[in-house]
C-alpha cells in the first residue's frame, strides 16, 4: 500500500486587493467537494456587485474555537488531526445553526453544511488562483 502524503498544516491567506474577481477558486473547489462545477457549493464565495464595481471573498478563517463547531447540536463539525475543521455528513441534519454562528458568513447549508476542510492542507483554490490573492501558509502548530 503507497504512503498517503501526511496533510500540511496552514492557513488560506486571502489578499482582496490581489482578486481579479474570476472565480476560479470557487470553480476548483465545486470540482474537488462535487465532483462538477456548482459554484453555489463552493465552501468559499467570491460575490461581485457590477453596480459598485467590487467583490468580496468569503471563506472559511478556521477559528481555534469554532464558533460553528460549538453551536452544532449533532457534534457533526470535528477538527481534524491536521488542525482544519471538517463535517461529518452523516451526522449533519442541515439545521443551520452552524451557519447562524459563522461570524464570516462563510458556511452555506444545502441539504448539510458546507464548510472548507483546507483540500486537507492542499486547497485547490489556491493553486488554482491566478492573481495571488489566495496563498496557503504554512504553520506549525
Amino acid at each position: 500500500m503507497p504512503d498517503q502524503a501526511k496533510p500540511v498544516r496552514g492557513r488560506l491567506v486571502v489578499e482582496p486587493a490581489l482578486c481579479h474577481a474570476c472565480q476560479s477558486c470557487m470553480v476548483a473547489c465545486s470540482l474537488v467537494h462535487e465532483g462538477e462545477v456548482i459554484p453555489s457549493k463552493a465552501r468559499l464565495q467570491v460575490t461581485i456587485d457590477p453596480f459598485k464595481g467590487n467583490h468580496t471573498i468569503r471563506y472559511c478563517h478556521q477559528c481555534r474555537n469554532a464558533p460553528c463547531a460549538r453551536a452544532c447540536p449533532n457534534h457533526a463539525i470535528s477538527q481534524a488531526e491536521a488542525g482544519h475543521w471538517q463535517v461529518d455528513e452523516s451526522l449533519c441534519d442541515g439545521c443551520g445553526a452552524c451557519a447562524e454562528a459563522c461570524p464570516f458568513h462563510t458556511l452555506t447549508v444545502i441539504g448539510v453544511a458546507l464548510k472548507c476542510d483546507t483540500c486537507h492542507g492542499d486547497p485547490a483554490c489556491v493553486a488554482s488562483c491566478p492573481s495571488g490573492g489566495l496563498t496557503w501558509r504554512i504553520s506549525s502548530r
